[in-house]
């Protein structure tokens, strides 16, 4: 009976032991792309691996614990393991970046993009279901031929589920309990962070965080003292003046950005960006560095319309999701105080990133989505850059006699994939110093350049219209991210390279003069500022600390900063802790400095 009962027990700790080898195979394939690239990061990093194994066995045991017989609890274990990597192969394929936890808040953009992707049931994804088959077909065979029920009393059960949670809620869930096994804490690029550590401890590891963090110092007794330093501090110029408060127009422009930023090996004979040249004596070109690549668009409208930097934000979050649930403080709300009839415009659904409640609680009094283009032209899957900018013109028209108008606009054309045969979009692209590059990858290239093609030239016919009328108008045009970029997904190494990754084409152009700031770069969250300077209006307290903030720092993301002399480095707390304390006061705190101007 005792030889019996240890060899039942056995048959458990090898169920529990297929669960986790099969875990990290079907995920690792899928996150460290394919059989050879898995099974090299198991040789380089087996402490990580068998932290992998250990940690998905107790996930297992945690939900085996309720179940009688292991084949309905694997079935369901192995299906959701075979997602979660499946997930995750496609959201690398697609946006260049791992799937994290705060996905889950997504699923609602996710689906109203899914019918336009392609999602290809390749032979590394038939595998995976081969090997699920397998491990599940071993486990029934255990069941039919070896298993037996043990009368295992309910303290028996209470006891083990607590030798399962403590360890794993307690111990597991900390990076330094994860870094003394031997992960790196490399959350700022999670591309890296992902390959380097493998899926399960990286998961663990964006969920370590789940709000954001309050400064140290934060309270009013700080806040007064940050008051009076920046009363007492000489506020940045202004940088235009007009003769009346300016209309504003920004454009976050989908993927705005140039490949040959990140390899200058690549050529476009016919650069898409030409169409801009006849106004090139008026526009003051920069660099914008976002948060984001390849995706997230809406962070990099909450940087814009907030001056919050993602940095600050726990790894993966989606703010517009997650924070903006409630009206906020932002750069619209400000404008709308003085005066300016503030106005959000987006080509896509309302739904997508929770815009539709999004935008009136940061201030915006009216929100415009596809639903009211009238039979809009589309290039691919995305209404057109040539209608999104005659939206443009009509809502100018409609709302200038409101007041001063803000109106914020993002673009959707240039969207990716850029891969798809049916999108694809014929464009000159010449290679060279001997970059290799295959049939699709070159196709990318094309259809984006393309669209860049057909985006300057919007941007182009708006100004030549806004050139025209009496009142002054003010122009900010950036990227929300820089494209994902198959061939481009490794190029990484140094700060400098991948900085190159989170830089998109931007300018600022006006119907009357402007003085150049000299700006080269700025962090898509130092831009509100930048506008009201340029709009020739006084600078709330607030934004008077982000422009100052900028004046110390060029620019810094979630992954690196530039310091004013250019050097690039990997971001540090204790380098930029010191500009949180406003940032967190205005959008999480009490806002004690935003009760005084």
């Amino acid at each position: 009976m005792v030889k019996n009962t240890w060899f039942q027990v056995g048959l458990r700790a090898l169920e529990c032991l297929i669960a986790g080898i099969f875990g990290l195979i079907i995920l690792e394939r899928c996150n460290q792309g394919g059989t050879a690239a898995a099974y090299q990061w198991l040789v380089q990093s087996p402490r990580l691996a068998v932290l992998e194994v250990i940690i998905l066995i107790l996930l297992y045991g945690l939900f085996r614990i309720f179940f009688r017989r292991p084949l309905l609890p694997f079935a369901i274990y192995g299906a959701a393991i075979y997602f979660l990597g499946t997930a995750n192969y496609y959201k690398i394929f697609y946006r260049s970046e791992p799937l994290i936890p705060y996905d889950a808040f997504n699923l609602p953009a996710a689906a109203s993009i899914a019918d336009n992707m392609h999602f290809s049931f390749d032979a590394g994804l038939v595998f995976n279901l081969l090997f699920f088959l397998f491990c599940l077909l071993l486990v029934w065979f255990i069941q039919k031929k070896l298993y037996q029920l043990l009368p295992v009393k309910l303290v028996w059960r209470v006891a083990v589920i607590f030798c399962i949670v403590t360890p794993f809620f307690g111990y597991f869930n900390k990076i330094p309990h994860l870094q003394a096994l031997g992960a790196e804490d490399i959350r700022y690029n999670q591309f890296r962070n992902y390959r380097v550590n493998g899926f399960t401890v990286s998961m663990l590891m964006n969920l370590s965080d789940s709000g954001v963090d309050i400064p140290a110092e934060y309270g009013a007794a700080a806040l007064q003292a940050a008051r009076r330093e920046l009363q007492d501090a000489e506020a940045p110029a202004p940088l235009g003046h007009p003769d009346k408060k300016p209309h504003i127009i920004v454009f976050q422009m989908e993927a705005y950005g140039d490949p040959r930023i990140i390899d200058p090996r690549i050529e476009y004979p016919k650069d898409p960006f030409t169409p801009l040249a006849p106004h090139s004596s008026e526009i003051q070109f920069f660099d914008t560095v976002t948060s984001t690549i390849g995706g997230g668009t809406a962070n990099t409208e909450y940087e814009v319309l907030t001056g919050y930097n993602m940095y600050f934000c726990p790894p993966g979050v989606t703010p517009f999701i997650r924070y903006v649930n409630k009206p906020k403080p932002s750069l619209a709300r400000d404008l709308a105080d003085l005066g300016y009839r503030t106005v959000g415009m987006h080509p896509h659904v309302g739904s997508f990133y929770n815009r539709s409640i999004v935008y009136p609680n940061l201030g915006f009094q009216r929100f415009v989505t596809q639903e009211e283009f009238e039979d809009p032209r589309y290039v691919g899957y995305y209404i057109s850059d040539e209608d999104y900018s005659k939206k443009i013109i009509e809502l100018y028209e409609e709302e200038k006699e409101k007041g001063p108008l803000f109106l914020f606009t993002v673009s959707i054309q240039n969207h990716g994939p850029y891969s798809y045969p049916e999108s694809h979009r014929p464009y000159p692209v010449r290679l060279k110093d001997g970059l290799a590059l295959d049939e699709v990858q070159v196709q990318e290239l094309e259809t984006y350049g393309a669209n860049i093609w057909d985006s300057s030239v919007a941007l182009a016919s708006l100004m030549d219209y806004f050139s025209q009328v009496d009142e002054p108008v003010l122009f900010l045009v950036y990227g929300d991210h820089q494209a994902s970029w198959s061939w481009a997904k490794d190029a990484s190494g140094n700060a400098e390279q991948d900085l190159k990754k989170y830089i998109t084409k931007s300018f600022f152009w006006a119907n009357y003069p402007l003085e150049d700031s000299g700006r080269s770069m700025i962090s898509a969250s130092g831009l509100s500022p930048e506008i009201l300077r340029r709009a020739g209006l006084e600078l709330p307290l607030y934004d008077k600390g982000i422009a100052l903030q900028f004046q110390d720092i060029l620019a810094y993301n979630v992954a690196v900063k530039v310091e004013n002399d250019g050097a690039v480095d990997y971001v540090s707390s204790e380098r930029l802790d010191k500009y949180h304390m406003i940032q967190y006061d205005r959008m999480f705190g009490k806002n004690y400095l935003g009760r005084v101007r």
